[in-house]
């Protein structure tokens, strides 16, 4: 397969790069290094400039005069300075796109609507506990597992790693030119449409993962999945989260699914025994995914930050009792690519989670600009305490007004929120504990009586 980043590819051309941060900047030294000349169009950058590279602030312009983009990994394909690339021929790439086309062993590319970074940490975690050497990125965003700087040193370590694993988003996929030898898809519904101009160009996205496998190469899939068609010659592995000895180990329900699809890649293949009670005791699931963060007053506090979509707060609102929780549900309803969860798909699935929330909860705590779009359909499914108001710091503090009877509070917002929220949630929570004079104590604190 041909490298468009390869030396003799890039030197002397104009590459632009939409985005100055780690990532960007560790992508544009090397790209200098290979002699291109390298123009960072960032009008609010992150990181330092690095030498014999060129900031400028207007995106559209530079691009113009690009013979390569190389785009953000939230880059959406509506995105004017995209549509302009597109329009003139210009060759567009990312990071992942590079790491792939140069990557020096195997790799496995975990996608899907839900459960990449859970899955593709699980498959590094349980290749690990066979002996293998993996490289995993280990400083993505919100603890994922895309491509990175860090992905950029590796290739260019003394040794390879045995394989490499990596998180692929719609928005890496949608620009990328390689496919991973071993493709994983975890789920697939609508969603991040809002990026992409249609379901039809998301669900064209997600198939670029399997696009450009060959003989040899695998595809593992959930069964039943038949939007996503593998090449001829390439295996086809099929997943179920009732998959023998999966259903049975200690994880929480929600996070089967993404269990089943990396014993499956790791099984079948990799064709990699590994004892999975022993190698599940010991894994650390990344943040904000469901973790029980502490108690309240002897009530659990669970951190689901990243149920930033409809189908992720279903998923997880499914294996909860009726009438058991306090819940904090909204955050964001409009992006820079226009208002989220908007598509026929996508409302949908709103719906159906709204009518999970009025199972399990016995009270709501509504905020954020999403509160517009949700209170209706709450009120139409019935659900029942629900309160609006105007930010997380209120709505923590609404959360611990009563708790009686209250099984568990939990954080899942169903629409994209801050970073900084997310990080900052479990002080909000002891914050509002210590106001209401209520009990807090964190997860993996030292138990009363404790040494």
């Amino acid at each position: 397969m041909l490298n468009p980043y390869a030396a003799e590819r890039v030197a002397g051309r104009r590459v632009v790069l939409d985005r100055l941060d780690r990532d960007g900047a560790a992508l544009a030294s090397l790209l200098r290094d290979r002699g291109a000349d390298v123009v960072i169009a960032d009008h609010a950058p992150l990181a330092a400039v690095p030498s014999g590279c060129l900031l400028v602030h207007e995106r559209d312009a530079a691009v113009a005069r690009a013979d390569l983009l190389m785009v953000d990994c939230w880059t959406g394909e509506k995105t004017s300075h995209v549509v302009q690339a597109r329009e003139r021929g210009i060759a567009i790439g990312c990071l992942a796109d590079f790491v792939l086309h140069e990557a020096r062993s195997p790799v496995v590319g975990v996608t899907g609507t839900a459960g990449k970074t859970m899955t593709a940490r699980l498959i590094a975690h349980l290749l690990n506990a066979a002996g293998w050497t993996v490289d995993v990125p280990p400083t993505g965003r919100a603890e994922n597992a895309w491509p990175s700087a860090d992905s950029l040193a590796a290739l260019r370590a003394e040794t390879a790693p045995d394989i490499t694993v990596v998180e692929l988003t719609s928005t890496h996929l949608a620009y990328m030119t390689a496919s991973p030898t071993h493709a994983v898809i975890t789920t697939l519904w609508p969603d991040h449409v809002e990026l992409h101009g249609g379901e039809g160009r998301y669900f064209a996205a997600k198939q670029r993962i399997l696009a450009r496998q060959g003989e040899g190469n695998t595809a593992v899939l959930p069964v039943g999945e038949s939007r996503l068609t593998p090449r001829p010659g390439v295996t086809v592995v099929r997943f179920s989260s009732e998959d023998g000895g999966v259903a049975e180990t200690h994880v929480a329900p929600h996070l089967r699914g993404n269990l089943a699809a990396a014993c499956a890649t790791v099984r079948s293949s990799l064709g990699v025994v590994v004892p999975l009670d022993d190698a599940i005791a010991t894994f650390v699931a990344p943040a904000w995914r469901g973790e029980r963060i502490g108690e309240v007053a002897g009530v659990p506090v669970f951190h689901n930050g990243m149920a930033a979509t409809p189908a992720k707060m279903t998923a997880f609102l499914r294996a909860l009792p009726a009438s058991s929780s306090m819940l904090i549900v909204g955050g964001i309803a409009d992006s820079a690519a226009g208002p989220v969860h908007a598509s026929t798909g996508e409302q949908r699935l709103l719906r159906e989670a709204c009518g999970e929330i009025a199972r399990v909860a016995q009270r709501v705590a509504l905020v954020g600009p999403a509160a517009a779009q949700v209170a209706p359909l709450l009120a139409e499914a019935g659900a029942r305490g629900v309160k609006i108001g105007p930010d997380l710091h209120w709505a923590t503090t609404e959360a611990l007004r009563d708790l009686a009877g209250v099984g568990q509070i939990v954080w899942v917002p169903g629409f994209p929120v801050d970073l900084g929220d997310r990080e900052r949630f479990a002080e909000l929570v002891a914050m509002a504990a210590r106001t209401a004079g209520l009990e807090w104590a964190p997860a993996g604190a030292p138990a009363k009586g404790d040494a």
